[in-house]
């Protein structure tokens, strides 16, 4: 009888929460914002060497789709759900600056035939939309966390 009687209780983890389909379409549709930025729709660029009016568009936008990317991936690998969540909120808001900022407060090229026309503002309003369903889809389809208080004893 050397051994003590009385068993330990173990405290359980809470599990991490399960990374679902949806969580990889949202990071690849962040992905799919900054590719399409640095690659087909980017600002336009002029044969002389100059800059274009709609350069720090592009400069934003890639920097907005740097942080999508981050948000992104740092959500599929997330703790709890209530990181989840807030990341998916923050996605949201990435996703409407996407939308909203290029041809209102920031500037873009004069003429509508210029590739920033035509290419990067519908580029930016569907993508930006496209992030921001993706985000409030993983958003409402996660399961509500329980609060974490210290349960009463009887």
């Amino acid at each position: 009888m050397g051994k003590n009687s009385k068993s330990k209780k173990r405290t359980k983890t809470p599990p991490r929460p399960h990374t679902g389909a949806l969580d990889v379409v949202l990071s690849v549709v962040a992905i799919l914002l900054l590719t399409g930025v640095r690659t087909i729709a980017g600002p336009c660029s002029h044969a002389d060497g100059s800059v274009a009016a709609c350069a720090t568009a592009g400069r934003v936008l890639t920097g907005l789709g740097f942080v999508a990317v981050g948000l992104a991936v740092v959500r599929l690998f997330g703790a709890d759900k209530a990181t989840k969540r807030s990341f998916d909120l923050l996605l949201a808001v990435v996703g409407v600056l996407v939308a909203v900022l290029p041809g209102t407060a920031l500037a873009l090229c004069a003429e509508a035939s210029m590739q920033c026309r035509t290419l990067m503002l519908p580029f930016a309003r569907v993508a930006g939309v496209a992030l921001v369903l993706m985000a409030l889809l993983c958003e409402f389809t996660c399961d509500h966390e329980e609060p974490t208080g210290r349960k009463r004893r009887r």
